[in-house]
């Protein structure tokens, strides 16, 4: 794999959730990145959850930002919003609440963090997908468990300055 990094703009709308999906995985795959069906349903999944929350919580103009480092991608949602997501705990019959959950299913890590202008949350996928076939449903500890990821050292590396480290 190696480096690109790509950013655009849009409003707050609902109708931004399967844009902002349709174009980040279509930049992905034109960056030459393989993405089979399971890759590919994680990284939709993940830019639909971070956009879906700055569309409720915030207003506005919103900034998308991807970035490929080796074997890792890095998607940014920047919004207007000086409030931190907030995981919650959703019962079995309420229709909101499991964004972040899947986010931290489906991510190596993500985090959030205030920036001068509001806030930028942020997830990092693997591009080595795990080994064996899982049948794992969102929210399930298999999910989580199914994952078994490879970093490379150039991916340390990016992970080591995401967390502050390097």
């Amino acid at each position: 794999m190696h480096s690109a990094q790509t950013r655009f703009s849009f409003e707050a709308t609902p109708a931004a959730v399967p844009a902002a999906r349709q174009r980040i995985s279509a930049k992905v795959r034109g960056w030459g990145v393989p993405l089979d069906e399971d890759l590919r349903w994680r990284l939709e999944l993940v830019v639909s959850e971070l956009v879906t929350n700055a569309v409720l919580h915030a207003s506005g103009r919103l900034t998308a930002s991807i970035a490929l480092d080796h074997d890792l991608l890095l998607v940014e949602i920047h919004d207007g919003s000086t409030t931190a997501p907030r995981p919650r705990t959703a019962g079995p019959c309420d229709e909101t609440g499991r964004g972040l959950a899947l986010v931290a299913a489906l991510c190596l890590i993500h985090g959030s963090e205030l920036t001068a202008s509001g806030k930028r949350c942020w997830a990092v996928l693997p591009l080595r997908s795990h080994t064996g076939a899982t049948d794992a449903t969102p929210g399930s500890d298999a999910l989580r468990d199914s994952a078994r990821w490879t970093v490379t050292p150039a991916g340390a590396q990016l992970l080591a300055r995401l967390l502050g480290g390097g």
